[in-house]
């Protein structure tokens, strides 16, 4: 379901339905419709931002966890390695942009 959202909002970005941060009114009515159409829901357009708002910041933080230098990493996009005492301090340094 993830997913399917994120290719929902990428393609309302692609055709103009971005302007700043956030999607158009239009353009979440779109993804709210085709949404709740292919998975039987009922989120209204709150819910699809609020979604939106938390998986920009997990994104933000992911961006700064990886930027982080002497890191090594399982698989592209999928998992940072480090000691339980970075993990310790990143996670409070992390937890701020959260």
């Amino acid at each position: 379901m993830k997913k399917m959202f994120i290719d929902l909002c990428l393609e309302q970005v692609k055709l103009g339905g971005r302007p700043g941060s956030n999607l158009k009114t239009s353009a979440w009515k779109k993804v709210r419709e085709e949404f709740n159409n292919k998975n039987l829901t009922n989120y209204d357009q709150r819910q699809f931002k609020n979604y939106w708002d938390m998986l920009r910041k997990q994104w933000n933080a992911w961006k700064k966890l990886i930027s982080i230098t002497g890191l090594g990493e399982v698989a592209p996009g999928q998992t940072v390695q480090m000691d339980q005492e970075r993990w310790d301090e990143q996670i409070k340094v992390i937890f701020i942009y959260l």
